[in-house]
C-alpha cells in the first residue's frame, strides 16, 4: 500500500529510525530564530498554530490580540499550518519561536538533541480509535486485513494505540503492519467511504464528524493511555530562556484566551465558527459538551516518557534532560 508505514517499522530499530526522520523535520521548525528581538531592539515573536479545536485558545488569542495586553511592544507573526505534515513541509521557509504539538513528537525531538522545552499545556481532548465495522468492538476484534489510519509514526495517536496494544494484547507493535499514515481529513473521508481504511485514530473535530456519520469508537484516548493526559503542549525554541518576559506574556495571554472561551461562549462560537467553517451549534456541542478542556497544566508527561523509553521510541537519556521550562 502506497501510504503504508514502511517495513522497517516492524522492529524497534526501524521505529527509532522513522522517529529520527520525523525529528529532523520538527527540529528545524523551532530552531531557526536566534533572538526574540531584531537589530533595532524591536521584540518579535513567530508562533505556529494549527487547525483544530485543540488549538482554539490560540485562535482566540490572535483574534482578540491578547498578547498586546501583556507585551505591548511585541510584534507577533502567526503562521497557520494545517497539520503536522504541513509543519514538515513548512520547515524549509518558516522559522518559529513557539509551536504547539502532541507530547510524543516533542519528546522524540528532545531525545535527539533539540534544546526546546515545554512551557505550557494547551488542551485535553477526546481522542479515539473509530471504525466503520460494527463487528469490531475491541482491539482483539481487529483482523489482519483491517487498515488503521493515523497521522504518522511517533504521533500521539500512534503512541496511544501502541500503549493500548501493549496493555491489552501484549505487544506495542501489534498493529504496526496495519497502519497507514494519513492526514485527519483524508482519514475521515476514507473511513466513511467504505474504502480499505476501516479504522481511524483521530481527534476533534474529526472524531465528532465520524460519530455523527455512524462510526463508533473502539477505544478512547483516555482508555488507551490509562487516564487523562494533555493532548497539545506549547514548546519554545532553544534560547527563549533569555527572554522570560516574552514567554510569560504568552502564558498570560493563553490564560486570558482560556478564560474568554469559558466566560464568553457566544462570542467564542462566533469567532471559531467563522475561522473553522463549522456551524455554530455544532461547535457549541463540540467545545462545551464533548469534554474539550483548555488548561495550561501538563498531564501525563512522565507516563509517556516511561512507556516510550520501555518500547525504545526514546533512549533512557531523555529522563535526564530538562524538557520543561519553568520561570
Amino acid at each position: 500500500m502506497k501510504n503504508a508505514f514502511v517495513a522497517s517499522f516492524k522492529n524497534k530499530r526501524g521505529r527509532i529510525a522513522l522517529g529520527l526522520l520525523m525529528t529532523v523535520c520538527l527540529a528545524v521548525l523551532l530552531a531557526g530564530c536566534q533572538s526574540a528581538s531584531d537589530e533595532t531592539g524591536q521584540m518579535n515573536l513567530k508562533i505556529a498554530k494549527q487547525f483544530g479545536l485543540a488549538y482554539a485558545p490560540l485562535t482566540i488569542m490572535e483574534n482578540q490580540d491578547l498578547l498586546k495586553k501583556h507585551a505591548p511592544d511585541l510584534t507577533v507573526e502567526w503562521v497557520q499550518l494545517a497539520n503536522t505534515a504541513a509543519i514538515r513541509e513548512a520547515i524549509l521557509s518558516d522559522e518559529l519561536d513557539v509551536g504547539f504539538m502532541g507530547i510524543p513528537p516533542f519528546l522524540i525531538g528532545a531525545d535527539n538533541g533539540m534544546g526546546w522545552k515545554i512551557f505550557t499545556g494547551l488542551s485535553r481532548a477526546p481522542l479515539g480509535l473509530m471504525t466503520s465495522n460494527p463487528e469490531i468492538q475491541s482491539l482483539s476484534d481487529i483482523s489482519e486485513t483491517d487498515r488503521i489510519a493515523l497521522p504518522q509514526p511517533g504521533s500521539i495517536q500512534h503512541i496511544l494505540l501502541s500503549m493500548a496494544a501493549k496493555r491489552q494484547l501484549g505487544s506495542a507493535v501489534y498493529f504496526d503492519n496495519q497502519l497507514v499514515s494519513m492526514k485527519h481529513p483524508d482519514g475521515v473521508q476514507m473511513l466513511m467511504s467504505d474504502s480499505e481504511i476501516t479504522m481511524h485514530f483521530t481527534s476533534p473535530p474529526y472524531i465528532f464528524t465520524e460519530k455523527e456519520g455512524g462510526m463508533h469508537e473502539v477505544i478512547s484516548g483516555d482508555e488507551a493511555f490509562g487516564g487523562p493526559f494533555t493532548f497539545i503542549v506549547g514548546a519554545m525554541r532553544d534560547g527563549m530562556e533569555s527572554s522570560p518576559e516574552v514567554i510569560e506574556a504568552v502564558r498570560l495571554a493563553l490564560s486570558d484566551a482560556m478564560a474568554f472561551i469559558e466566560e464568553h461562549p457566544e462570542e467564542t462560537l462566533d469567532i471559531l465558527s467563522q475561522q473553522y467553517g463549522i456551524e455554530k451549534e455544532k461547535l457549541r456541542s463540540y467545545i462545551y459538551v464533548n469534554d474539550m478542556v483548555y488548561t495550561p497544566e501538563v498531564e501525563g508527561l512522565e507516563t509517556f516518557i516511561d512507556f516510550m523509553v520501555d518500547e525504545a521510541y526514546l533512549t533512557e537519556g531523555i529522563k535526564e534532560l530538562p524538557v520543561v521550562y519553568s520561570k
